[in-house]
């Protein structure tokens, strides 16, 4: 499994077959966010350090702010409506994609601190 599907598919980062969190459907509420203490599969410790993933918001504001700019340019250069318009639209994308981009932000959080193991992949 290649990087890019690894992480939308929310697995280890280590071995890229073990899951990350109890529950892949972030739209779940009351289960986003509760990880695996380790990986079923390589045993990797998830929480690497105590607040380790208070990061992942960074990662989570670029993400949002790059969905944002996207609506933006596309429904103020192809269709002819007010900006005011444009600001519910970002508004309401914003609302529906948090709990994915919460659980995303994580994910590529713990990517940027652990290396895949070669090793395990074959």
């Amino acid at each position: 499994m290649n990087l890019i599907q690894s992480i939308l598919k929310f697995r280890c980062p280590q071995c890229r077959k073990g899951d990350l969190f109890i529950n892949n459907n972030p739209y779940q509420l009351r289960q986003l966010n509760k990880m695996y203490n380790n990986c079923n599969v390589c045993n990797l410790k998830f929480s690497i350090e105590p607040g380790f993933y208070q990061g992942a918001a960074y990662v989570s504001y670029a993400l949002q702010v790059l969905n944002s700019l996207i609506i933006f340019n596309i429904l103020y250069w192809l269709l002819d409506i007010y900006w005011q318009q444009i600001v519910y639209y970002i508004f309401g994308s914003i609302v529906l994609l948090t709990p994915y981009i919460v659980v995303l932000s994580r994910t590529i959080w713990l990517y940027l601190f652990v290396s895949s193991d070669s090793k395990k992949k074959q």
